[in-house]
């Protein structure tokens, strides 16, 4: 009889806990209201990068192979300010990607000083910082969350090729 109920017990522990959910993610904070620019001057964090492309196959050159993930190792900032009716901006995005098992992991780093200007009909944020130029859809704007988008090219030189990468972008206060 005991041999029975502590069977029946161990059955039922096995039960309960294979029916407790996971926790659900934390729900988007709500959208912010007001103009977005003065947002941006209270400075942003890098919090987290996903990235998502199409390589050409290391393992087989007759294919291309995706790349996609998360990336870890993130930092970073933008800091948005005016000068001498100037928009300026310092931004500065570093990463590290897997972007193939068995590759060479990608060091993503990103930094300049420049202008910067907004599109609020097509919510793209534009950074000038000579050579380069950084564009960034705004997909979701809250007070304490931003999430953008970007289509940009990074170098890879463990193959000495460039990758037009989607990079999602998260930045938090």
């Amino acid at each position: 009889m005991a041999k029975r109920f502590s069977a029946l017990l161990l059955f039922s522990l096995m039960a309960l806990a294979a029916c407790v959910k996971e926790p659900k993610p934390d729900p988007l904070p709500p959208l912010a209201t007001g103009p977005f620019e003065p947002r941006l001057k209270e400075g942003w964090r890098v919090h987290a990068v996903s990235y998502e492309g199409t390589m050409p196959n290391p393992f087989d050159s007759t294919t291309t192979a995706q790349f996609k993930g998360e990336a870890y190792d993130v930092g970073g900032e933008f800091t948005f300010t005016d000068r001498n009716d100037s928009a300026l901006v310092h931004y500065r995005i570093d990463f590290m990607a897997d972007l193939l098992a068995g590759m060479v992991p990608l060091h993503y780093n990103k930094e300049g000083d420049g202008i910067w200007s907004y599109d609020s009909t097509i919510q793209t944020l534009w950074f000038y910082a000579y050579p380069d130029t950084l564009e960034f859809v705004v997909d979701y704007d809250a007070d304490t969350l931003q999430l953008w988008h970007s289509d940009v090219i990074i170098d890879y030189p463990a193959m000495n090729i460039t990758l037009p990468t989607r990079m999602d972008i998260e930045l938090r206060k």
